[in-house]
């Protein structure tokens, strides 16, 4: 069909994820802050960026990096003061930029104060704010958790409270307790404390977290898939539950339909496309657009029923995930996406999907740029991918790797080799985190060759610098005009330039059957691009269609080594314009 625009800002926006311990340290401690991402606010105006999405400032125990929440309405004190907050909201506005806050609502800390008061007793008001379930028993009397359901990042998902003698429900850490929607008190609280407030005070939207888990629907035992221990994998039980689409609508109508505000719905785990459309639809009236998962796990699961164990990447994998994500943009529905590599949850793209070696990683990471920003959806680039940041060193201790996720990771690993589990090994537990911990991303910013890369002027910061920072920076970039930083800050405006096209044209894969290239179609009003991307380390043949006629290359991330030539270099990417 015929490609369309449409006037909603974000469809023809490119995003830039902050995370805040990471970007930038003002006073010396170590740990970025609201003011320092208020003193980089203008470098991110620089790179075409229309909308900054800033993941959890807000105070917070920190068990994981943020995401418990103890006052939704509060920033904690090592990032500052409400008035950097509402720094921030002006700077981007005054900018002409949107900003966009984390909203996470399927739980909060267990330092909360709904929380606190849940626990004191049965009776308490507050204790309908959880999932609180009592006790099962084995035949011998064995106390056990009311269900075998495994948490997102290993261990059971139910916290035994001695105090009044249940289990609460934790989907993530046990100092991440569930809230429980089903109570309409529960949701009105959460719709005035954490979204009408921050609303009110200005911002355009939200990011909202693993927002597909909130429903939870019968809390029944998962098959029985890991013999060697209680606790069975089960994300899908709390995956896109009964009441979902009442609740969105719901928490929509109350909050977000009154301010016109643009919503990312998280939603973690496999679907029907159907399904899929239907949350994005605009017909449903949902959520703007979604953030999925399908891409980011294809090297996931090496071994089943490990958190984090790595497989090698399928490329006709990333083809039927990327056409079936294309669809929900695609001018025959009314749907919409975001589009990433990388994000605070995410390793680092060129060390995953192209290759990190000195050799390679230049043109890895413009080839990526080239991937991310010819399709349609709107794009969100994660801070440092705009410099070519990758995963740290395969020598770096278990120590390094601080976040819980990848702790417990190794711990159901160290437990199932205990156990006799001949299916995993402790080297295959430590290579999924060198390939895939979260940790990899939150590494400080490289913002220059200085000490403390810019980043800060401590000795001593929250979480390992990089050790190539002086190779690695904004500074250095900045200078470099065939830089990573000059050809994203291309890309970006050359996307805004072929908008018919590169976001709202269809997609069509040409060559679905290559296990080294991905070749597809972008087709607008006003233009067809043809976009090639080598995936290999060997140089591959161009693919040119029938109905092409003359092409003219417009991008290529091997620069000028890239015109004149047959055959794609190893890593490179190209983007032609089809003039038959």
């Amino acid at each position: 069909m015929a490609a369309t625009t449409d006037s909603k800002w974000w469809k023809t926006a490119t995003l830039y994820q902050v995370y805040p311990s990471s970007f930038k340290d003002s006073n010396g401690d170590g740990i970025g802050d609201l003011p320092g991402i208020l003193s980089k606010l203008d470098y991110v105006k620089s790179l075409g960026i229309d909308a900054i999405w800033i993941s959890p400032f807000y105070a917070s125990p920190n068990a994981d990096q943020g995401y418990d929440i103890s006052d939704y309405q509060n920033p904690a004190p090592q990032y500052g003061k409400f008035e950097d907050v509402e720094a921030i909201i002006k700077g981007c506005h005054d900018r002409g930029m949107k900003v966009l806050f984390d909203l996470v609502i399927n739980h909060t800390s267990d330092q909360h104060r709904w929380f606190q008061e849940s626990r004191k007793s049965k009776d308490n008001p507050y204790r309908k704010y959880y999932i609180w379930r009592p006790p099962r028993y084995s035949s011998s009397g064995e106390r056990l958790p009311p269900s075998n359901w495994t948490a997102s990042f290993g261990g059971s998902a139910w916290e035994y409270d001695s105090l009044t003698d249940e289990y609460y429900l934790h989907c993530f850490l046990k100092e991440q307790p569930d809230l429980n929607w089903e109570e309409p008190e529960v949701r009105q609280a959460i719709y005035e404390e954490s979204i009408l407030f921050w609303l009110d005070k200005g911002i355009d939207g939200m990011r909202c977290d693993v927002i597909n888990m909130i429903s939870k629907g019968s809390i029944e035992d998962a098959p029985v898939t890991r013999p060697d221990r209680y606790e069975q994998p089960s994300d899908y039980k709390y995956f896109d539950g009964p009441k979902l689409v009442e609740w969105w609508k719901e928490m929509h109508e109350k909050t977000f339909w009154k301010y016109g505000s643009v919503t990312l719905a998280e939603c973690p785990g496999e679907r029907p496309f159907e399904t899929s459309l239907k949350y994005v639809s605009e017909k449903e009236k949902l959520f703007s657009m979604a953030i999925r998962f399908d891409l980011h796990v294809t090297d996931y699961n090496g071994v089943k029923g490990f958190y984090k164990t790595v497989k090698p990447v399928n490329l006709l994998e990333v083809k039927e995930i990327t056409e079936r994500d294309q669809r929900l943009a695609d001018p025959q529905y009314d749907g919409w996406l975001c589009n990433y590599l990388e994000n605070h949850d995410q390793a680092r793209s060129i060390s995953r999907f192209m290759s990190d070696a000195p050799e390679h990683r230049v043109i890895s990471a413009k080839t990526l740029a080239i991937f991310l920003l010819t399709q349609s959806g709107s794009p969100i680039l994660y801070q440092g991918q705009e410099i070519g940041m990758i995963n740290f060193s395969k020598d770096w201790p278990l120590e390094e790797y601080i976040d819980p996720s990848s702790q417990m990771h190794m711990e159901d690993v160290e437990n199932a080799v205990e156990a006799g589990n001949t299916d995993i090994t402790l080297e295959k537990g430590m290579d999924g985190l060198r390939r895939l911990a979260r940790d990899h991303a939150r590494t400080p910013m490289q913002w220059s060759a200085e000490s403390g890369a810019g980043f800060t002027t401590s000795d001593k910061t929250w979480m390992r610098i990089m050790d190539n920072y002086k190779e690695i920076n904004v500074a250095s970039q900045e200078a470099d005009s065939s830089s990573i930083l000059n050809f994203y800050r291309e890309m970006i405006a050359f996307r805004q330039q072929h908008k018919s096209s590169l976001i709202f044209g269809t997609f069509e894969v040409l060559d679905r059957k290559n296990e080294k290239t991905f070749t597809f179609l972008k087709k607008g009003k006003e233009e067809t691009l043809l976009v090639m991307i080598n995936f290999s380390d060997t140089a591959q043949a161009i693919y040119i269609p029938e109905e092409g006629g003359r092409t003219r290359l417009l991008m290529s991330s091997a620069g000028q080594d890239g015109n004149g030539h047959a055959e794609l270099q190893p890593y490179e990417g190209r983007v032609y314009r089809l003039d038959g």
